[in-house]
């Protein structure tokens, strides 16, 4: 079952003065041809994960936890008891670590009550899907058997938007007996970027750029074809997943492979609600513009939604 909501509203001034910020800074350089992405990369993963900021251990009670190795932070409210957990799996390309702009979206989600667990996973080039993937589903399972009993919301952004939804298809039954929805935001779902679409979107991207990214998909693919359905989730039987939410803004080089997962859903029976926002571009409910703030309000009432906290309103077009 699809179902399409589209956000017609124009961007704030503020947003439209910060799209042009990250035009003149060149973000997008960090995706501009094979080598330079690489040494971007590994100049970024010197540098290593941002941990949470002092905003969000001021106002959230924060844990951190090593499973196979892995560094693991836990965000929850202070004062009140998660009603899910929220496994938060970020995006970069599976090159860059974690940002900033990571913990502010995480800091609003404990606001459902949630416990929001972030694993700072292994990047590639030197670790693979076949390395990760694995290490992720232990992160699940550890903080699951570690806590109470919650259900279960796997979440991801961009690359890490990808990796939920392989993850939602991997997992053992347990996973699925806890899952209650997957949430992807600007997700990722072909990395061979092969719809001719991409190349005419990438003026209008002021954060990703192809050559680089492509590059990236091969690096993280390892042994296996790039349109591997573990890499591509584009590709993969949807049969028995839980309840899917995309967030894709039609600014974002991604856009195109979302319109080929929603056609490839829309006679199963997994339901796929698509969230488009237009003039919005790449993971944009991590910054701090207006419609990031708006979009982080719509993500915490949506997790309240599949846990049954708050019934879901009637799908809508905003116009």
């Amino acid at each position: 079952m699809l179902t399409w909501t589209t956000d017609h509203r124009p961007p704030t001034i503020w947003t439209r003065l910060y799209v042009r910020g990250m035009q003149l800074n060149r973000d997008k350089r960090a995706f501009e041809g094979e080598r330079h992405t690489l040494r971007t990369a590994r100049d970024r993963q010197r540098k290593g994960n941002r941990p949470p900021t002092r905003w969000t251990r001021a106002t959230r009670h924060v844990t951190t936890q090593t499973v196979d190795g892995v560094r693991v932070w836990k965000v929850r409210p202070r004062h009140r008891a998660p009603r899910v957990r929220v496994v938060y799996v970020h995006g970069g390309g599976y090159i860059h670590p974690l940002t900033r702009d990571y913990w502010r979206l995480v800091t609003a989600l404990a606001r459902v009550p949630a416990e929001v667990v972030v694993p700072a996973y292994p990047l590639a080039p030197d670790a693979t899907v076949d390395d990760v993937l694995p290490v992720l589903l232990d992160v699940e399972a550890a903080t699951a058997a570690s806590g109470p009993p919650l259900p279960t919301v796997l979440m991801g952004d961009s690359a890490g938007g990808a990796l939920v939804l392989s993850m939602g298809r991997c997992g053992g039954r347990e996973l699925r007996r806890r899952l209650v929805g997957i949430i992807a935001l600007s997700p990722w779902l072909d990395a061979t970027l092969a719809d001719d679409r991409v190349i005419e979107l990438e003026p209008t991207d002021p954060m990703l750029a192809e050559s680089g990214l492509r590059a990236a998909g091969r690096w993280w693919a390892g042994i296996r074809d790039p349109a591997d359905p573990l890499v591509s989730p584009v590709n993969a039987d949807p049969e028995g997943l839980p309840p899917l939410d995309v967030f894709i803004g039609d600014h974002d080089i991604l856009r195109p492979a979302v319109d080929r997962f929603a056609r490839r859903l829309e006679p199963s029976r997994t339901s796929l609600h698509v969230h488009e926002s237009t003039s919005m571009f790449h993971v944009w409910m991590t910054r701090a513009i207006p419609e990031g703030s708006r979009t982080r309000a719509e993500l915490v009432r949506l997790v309240r939604v599949r846990v049954g906290a708050v019934s879901d309103p009637p799908d809508r077009v905003v116009g």
